[in-house]
């Protein structure tokens, strides 16, 4: 059985389509998370935010160097 011919820019289409979801995922859930001023946070939410923005950085980069490759 041969496999279908996949076409790169649809497979970049739904890519880039759920990498949106995802985003505006993760926005819903961080406006849901506690506030600055709130009286329950710890040290453990300030690591998970750290590892959060680490990881976020990492991502950012990724499709910075991406972009440069297509300037």
């Amino acid at each position: 059985m041969s496999r279908p011919a996949l076409e790169p820019n649809a497979a970049y289409e739904h890519a880039h389509l759920i990498a949106r979801d995802l985003l505006d995922d993760l926005r819903q859930q961080l406006d849901e998370m506690a506030k600055p001023d709130s009286d329950n946070i710890g040290w453990r939410h300030a690591r998970t935010m750290n590892q959060v923005n680490a990881k976020l950085s990492e991502v950012a980069e990724m499709v910075d160097e991406l972009n440069a490759r297509n300037r």
